[in-house]
């Protein structure tokens, strides 16, 4: 295998495989990146068995062949290498040696047919995403995903394919973030529901720039695809919990208050909560809310009160001012939940202090549903 190739794009190309590379495996190939000459077109490819990524670079090449190479000895090199022109020559031994204008570096590689390789499947369903979509909808909703192994139905994002909605759906049975695409349709003969993985879901956020992106999948594996990278991942063999039955249809209290004051409130109130619990309580008037916090075992607490309005929903007239509304949260959760709303003011829906509030923007975006619920804790 020949090929000359300037340092910055093969750093590039490298760099985008590298967080899929396993840290520890027992499958010592798994250290390596596949490296695949045709022509100009270089083919790289790294997996940990559950994922691979591919991508593609231009290249001038000379020689085609295969190769698995060290990732981390490569990754370690290239990057000292951005602004030189690359020449790489890999002999039958499997040797590569990388050449500037001023150095000359080696290293030893493996056989390329110990390498393992994703699954090419034909037929499968496919939709299409315009730009952001995709990355968007994922970056929304990826904080709530559960990160246990315990329940593993819920180590990923739900992607509810629909005839006429895409729905994305993330829970760790503490918080649930919901954004749903209207105006959206496929010509798959079916509606699915599928659930990717978290790491996938991160894999994409890392690496797609808003680019159009054509998801392909059927009840076992994922392909995605966009501008020079493919990934395929494994999907979560499991039943993603019923989530609309825990999302409440009658809480009958609206508070609406400003986005930056609520969140720069509670990021200084999680100073002062308990390290475990992280809770806060929240006191809301008719057009106040009291944000306290406290923990008693190092003898800290904070209390701060911001405007806003609250009222009844429906017709009764309710006098907060007489008996404030106070209901419990866990500030992080809340955090996440708020930071994740784009408009300047956010509503909040309540019920009582034991029951999930609702976190949506004042104003949605063009064909787009986005919520945030997220359960309370005791007042205490």
């Amino acid at each position: 295998m020949k090929f000359n190739i300037k340092g910055e794009q093969f750093v590039n190309s490298l760099t985008k495989l590298s967080s899929v590379i396993p840290t520890r495996s027992t499958l010592p190939i798994l250290d390596n990146i596949l490296f695949e000459l045709e022509g100009n077109k270089l083919k790289l490819l790294a997996s940990d068995l559950e994922i691979f990524v591919r991508t593609t670079v231009e290249v001038e090449g000379s020689e085609d062949g295969k190769v698995a190479i060290p990732a981390k000895r490569l990754l370690e090199i290239s990057r000292t290498l951005t602004s030189a022109d690359i020449s790489v020559d890999v002999n039958e031994k499997n040797k590569l040696t990388l050449k500037t204008k001023n150095g000359k570096y080696s290293l030893s590689g493996e056989p390329p047919e110990d390498f393992p390789t994703p699954e090419e499947k034909e037929n499968l369903n496919k939709i299409e995403l315009d730009g952001s979509i995709l990355r968007r909808f994922i970056s929304k909703i990826i904080h709530a995903v559960n990160n246990d192994e315990i329940r593993r139905n819920m180590s990923g994002i739900l992607f509810d394919i629909g005839k006429n909605e895409l729905r994305f759906v993330a829970t760790d049975g503490f918080r649930l973030g919901k954004i749903i695409k209207t105006n959206f349709t496929h010509d798959n003969p079916a509606d699915h529901k599928i659930i990717v993985p978290l790491k996938t879901c991160q894999l994409i956020l890392r690496l797609n720039n808003n680019e159009d992106s054509v998801v392909e999948y059927d009840e076992n594996l994922i392909r995605i695809k966009f501008n020079d990278v493919d990934i395929y991942s494994k999907l979560i063999d499991d039943t993603f919990p019923n989530y609309e039955t825990v999302i409440p249809l009658d809480n009958n209290k609206l508070l609406i208050i400003d986005k930056n004051n609520i969140e720069n409130s509670l990021r200084r109130a999680l100073i002062f909560a308990d390290d475990i619990t992280k809770r806060v309580k929240l006191e809301i008037t008719n057009s106040s809310i009291t944000i306290k916090a406290d923990n008693p075992e190092i003898g800290a607490e904070g209390e701060e009160t911001i405007d806003c309005e609250f009222r009844m929903k429906d017709s009764s007239d309710v006098n907060f001012d007489e008996e404030p509304f106070s209901i419990a949260f866990n500030a992080s959760y809340l955090i996440d939940c708020v930071s994740h709303i784009q408009t300047d003011k956010i509503n909040f829906d309540f019920n009582t202090p034991s029951k999930a509030a609702i976190a949506t923007p004042t104003e949605q975006s063009p064909d787009e549903d986005f919520m945030e619920l997220v359960m309370p804790v005791r007042v205490g």
